[in-house]
């Protein structure tokens, strides 16, 4: 593979106590003609002879993942960026596809590949298709508002493990990262809308993330990465109040200076009816046993029960990740591979068998 566009990226990779899974992928990014930007907010330092490789930038700075993340505006240089976990992989080959797609098309900001999930127990590796919407997504609305109201009402982060622009991700960062609202994945929101905001998208049909799920995801570090307060929860709660009237307003000044379009201007106004759009859209979705179970609980009972659901909450999500195969049904990743060539998304064999081999080489060393 021709790897030379990927000199045009920098991965930026946040980190955090997972030092086991950032060698692994510090060492597999080696072997790429690629920019690495690590961002690792752990307890201590990693000390590795792997930080010695010439294309690896690691930063220590055991501050939150807000600030960590508004800090990789100083470090990016190249093109184009794409944020990425500290467990997982991007194949190249992908990665290549996106950076070429955009520099094609200059009305778009934002380029991705299809995901799969994987694990192992030492001996297999299974994979699993994610997040399936992604297939045939391409956001190419002239109008900004279309393009936001297309995209929330059939949900999936599209955009935030996304080829970006960097000049675009920059501007959206720095808006951001600024603030932190108290209801779950608000940062991952913010970006999905104001990408939006920034131009048009597209997800090619080829492989090119892979997930990791040996380990939960990391939660408890913030507000908007516990997972108790969903945005319908905290939209529609008083005590909220005057942090949503500042959340629309800080959209809204991110939205003037990021937007695109020059035919429609947002308003306040316009922001929130994107964004109940989209809350009422999830409302609508809940299941009705949970909508019984809301309405008849007392609400002493309800109450009583809630610091026992926050107290547990961690422990749900690491039981929920230990009965993967039981519960969303995986396969060998050889297997799920082949069902999606099946569909057309074109997989690079030599890029996910180095993927494979690092797995295998890493379990050995352990």
């Amino acid at each position: 593979m021709n790897d030379s566009l990927l000199q045009k990226l920098t991965i930026v990779m946040m980190s955090y106590n997972r030092h086991k899974y950032l060698k692994r992928v510090i060492k597999y990014w080696s072997n790429y003609h690629v920019k690495l930007l690590v961002l690792d907010g752990s307890d201590t330092k990693l000390e590795d002879s792997c930080l010695n490789i010439k294309n690896i930038k690691y930063i220590y700075d055991p501050r939150g993942y807000p600030d960590r993340a508004l800090s990789a505006i100083n470090y990016i240089e190249t093109e184009f960026m794409v944020i990425a976990c500290d467990d997982e992989f991007y194949l190249p080959s992908a990665l290549n596809s996106c950076i070429e797609f955009l520099l094609k098309e200059s009305s778009f900001s934002s380029c991705g590949g299809r995901a799969v999930g994987f694990y192992t127990n030492g001996k297999e590796i299974f994979g699993n298709e994610q997040y399936p919407r992604l297939k045939d997504l391409c956001l190419d609305y002239s109008s900004a508002s279309e393009r936001i109201t297309k995209h929330f009402h059939n949900y999936v982060p599209a955009h935030i493990y996304s080829v970006m622009r960097s000049s675009k991700w920059k501007l959206i960062c720095k808006h951001v990262f600024k603030k932190e609202y108290s209801f779950f994945a608000a940062f991952e929101l913010q970006i999905e809308f104001l990408v939006m905001v920034s131009g048009k998208s597209k997800i090619i049909s080829e492989l090119m993330w892979m997930r990791n799920k040996e380990v939960a995801p990391i939660r408890g570090t913030s507000p908007s990465m516990v997972g108790i307060r969903p945005i319908a929860k905290w939209w529609y709660d008083r005590n909220f109040i005057k942090e949503k009237e500042d959340f629309i307003y800080r959209t809204k000044k991110a939205c003037d200076e990021i937007s695109t379009d020059q035919n429609f201007k947002f308003t306040e106004e316009t922001i929130t009816k994107l964004f109940e759009s989209y809350i009422n859209l999830c409302l609508k979705q809940r299941s009705i046993m949970r909508k019984i179970i809301h309405q008849i609980m007392p609400y002493k009972i309800k109450k009583l029960i809630k610091p026992i659901v926050v107290a547990v909450w961690d422990n749900i999500i690491i039981s929920k990740y230990r009965n993967l195969v039981e519960e969303e049904k995986y396969i060998s990743l050889t297997d799920e591979v082949n069902l999606l060539e099946a569909q057309g998304v074109f997989v690079n064999q030599e890029n996910l068998n180095h993927i494979i081999s690092t797995l295998q080489y890493s379990k050995n060393e352990n």
